[in-house]
C-alpha cells in the first residue's frame, strides 16, 4: 500500500496547498511522521526537534480534519 507522509509542513499556516491535500485525503493513506531531528514544527525554529512533538503534529492534523481525533488515531 502507498501512503502519504504527514510532516511538519502542515504546522505552517502559509502552506495552504499542502494543508488542503491533507484535509481531503482518505485517512487510510496518511502516515504521521516527525521529521526529527531535521525539520521543525512551526514555533520551534532554533530549537532541537524531538520525536515527542509528533503529538503536536497529530493535533494540527486533527484541527484540519472533520473526523474525531480517535477515528484519525485508529487509521494512523
Amino acid at each position: 500500500m502507498i501512503g502519504v507522509g504527514v510532516v511538519r509542513t502542515i504546522s505552517y499556516p502559509r502552506t495552504q496547498k499542502t494543508r488542503s491535500v491533507m484535509e481531503q485525503l482518505t485517512l487510510s493513506l496518511l502516515l504521521l511522521e516527525t521529521d526529527a531531528p531535521n525539520m521543525l514544527l512551526d514555533g520551534y525554529q532554533g530549537q532541537p526537534n524531538r520525536s515527542l512533538r509528533i503529538a503536536e503534529l497529530f493535533q494540527v492534523l486533527c484541527s484540519m480534519r472533520p473526523e474525531q481525533a480517535n477515528k484519525i488515531a485508529d487509521h494512523l
